[in-house]
């Protein structure tokens, strides 16, 4: 008994089979795969990693000033709409201010070209009476009683008939003289205005 006890108890030899064996078993030789779950985490954490950082633009971001690209373009454009509207109205309100100018410069050119024509007449009037009245001095140039038209006698009956030819004559020249200086300066007024305005001699001294 005492033997066989010794027996059960000796270890065995480190160079046993069993001991072989299951040292093999539990350290296997060949390494294990790696699975398809961890290769693609690797790969997505590859790509994460080399890709440029994602702004995200916030409220504070926008108020400072910073605009998204398409944002800008179309701020861009709709600035250039309205330059463009403003250049296109400007021009068409200098061309209507060159047309009302114009259009003022013939109104003004008519009313010189009637002055004009009004003094004229008056000054072909005073021709009229002048000549009327030279004839009449002519007709009593030699009757010593003629000066009696400018006196006292002028009205005794015998004189006044044969005088007024002559006095009325005379106040019809007198009164056209006045009337002659008083559109001429008329005439002065209106030119001197006018030329004021920017127009030139062909407006405000037309032939």
């Amino acid at each position: 008994m005492t033997a066989l006890a010794g027996a059960q108890t000796t270890p065995p030899p480190a160079d046993s089979p069993a001991t072989a064996s299951q040292t093999s078993i539990s350290q296997p030789a060949t390494p294990v795969k790696q699975s398809a779950v961890a290769a693609a985490a690797s790969a997505s954490r590859q790509a994460r990693d080399a890709a440029p950082p994602i702004k995200v633009i916030r409220n504070h971001d926008l108020n400072d000033g910073s605009t998204p690209p398409d944002a800008a373009k179309s701020k861009q454009k709709s600035s250039d709409l309205e330059q463009t509207a403003a250049q296109a109205k400007e021009t068409q309100e200098d061309e209507e201010k060159v047309r009302q100018f114009e259009s003022q410069g013939k109104i003004f050119q008519n009313q010189v070209k009637v002055q004009k024509g009004k003094i004229i007449g008056i000054q072909n009037r005073i021709a009229s009476l002048k000549n009327q009245f030279d004839a009449w001095s002519t007709a009593f140039s030699q009757d010593s009683d003629a000066p009696a038209c400018w006196t006292s006698t002028y009205y005794t009956p015998c004189y006044q008939s044969w005088c007024d030819t002559g006095r009325k004559l005379k106040a019809k020249y007198d009164a056209a003289q006045v009337q002659l200086g008083q559109e001429k300066a008329r005439l002065d007024e209106m030119q001197e205005n006018i030329r004021r305005a920017g127009y030139g001699n062909a407006v405000y001294d037309p032939d």
